[in-house]
């Protein structure tokens, strides 16, 4: 059985953001980066406790590339609200 993957407006603005600054400086990042993120749902939609306990209760990240992706449960559902660099002061969760 998958669980259904969203994401939150900020999650998304930010999975947005990510990928037109890569595909400023090029555009096979922008492309890998946009694939990753697929495969990354794909996994959490099979295997919503995959990734490693974040810092709050509640709380996972999954690793992508140089991106920590944060998620928490939402009744059935994986909710993502966060994708940020894993160089960035908040991006731990």
């Amino acid at each position: 059985m998958t669980t259904g993957v969203v994401y939150s407006r900020r999650a998304a603005a930010e999975i947005e953001e990510i990928t037109a600054f890569l595909a400023e400086h090029s555009q096979p990042a922008a492309t890998r980066f946009t694939e990753a993120i697929g495969r990354a749902e794909q996994q959490l939609a099979e295997y919503p406790n995959s990734g490693a306990p974040g810092l709050r209760p509640g709380v996972r990240r999954l690793i992508v590339g140089a991106y920590i992706v944060s998620y928490r449960r939402r009744d059935s559902d994986v909710e993502i609200f966060a994708v940020r660099h894993a160089r960035r002061r908040d991006a731990r969760f």
